[in-house]
């Protein structure tokens, strides 16, 4: 199984067996870990590797368990994950997780790339524009990138609105080279 069917059948999994006032919390508290994991090579290797045997990584995951604080179902959750072997899809569990229940609840998750962080007032604009433009709620996550030069590009599921300078180059050089 490739990492987007695993991604596919334990979203599944949480959103099914999760309350969905609780879906929130549970992928705050998946990114946390996987950051976690992401941050430590030692935890990376512990968790992610072939090295140490289930029972092993189930006895050091319940050995972290209370300092993580993580509610009943995330944990059980986590407990799976690492016993099946598929931590390594931890990021596309995350984002299938996030744009099903995005879609459940009507809501759209748009992660806008400029070259500057967006200031409170823009950033509010562009989710009203955004709204306008694709009928849901929208969630506005920023990621810097300084090769942009100017401009910002938006990327809403699987479309992409790119006014970026560089994307205009990158335009401008394949009209120029026709």
């Amino acid at each position: 199984m490739n990492k987007n069917q695993i991604a596919k059948k334990y979203s599944r999994a949480i959103l099914n067996t999760i309350e969905l006032s609780d879906i929130p919390r549970v992928i705050e508290e998946l990114k946390a870990f996987s950051s976690l994991i992401d941050d430590n090579r030692q935890l990376k290797l512990l968790f992610a590797g072939q090295i140490f045997s289930d029972e092993e990584k189930g006895k050091a995951f319940a050995a972290i368990k209370p300092a993580l604080k993580f509610n009943a179902g995330t944990e059980k959750f986590l407990n799976l994950i690492i016993a099946q072997g598929y931590l390594t899809a931890m990021k596309e569990i995350i984002t299938y997780t996030v744009n099903t229940y995005n879609e459940k609840q009507k809501k759209a998750t748009a992660v806008v790339i400029s070259p500057v962080s967006l200031d409170k007032g823009y950033a509010d604009r562009l989710k009203v524009a955004l709204k306008n433009l694709i009928d849901r709620d929208v969630d506005i996550e920023n990621e810097v990138d300084p090769s942009l030069l100017g401009g910002f590009v938006v990327r809403v599921g699987s479309t992409i609105y790119d006014s970026s300078v560089k994307g205009q180059l990158r335009l401008l050089k394949s009209e120029l080279m026709r």
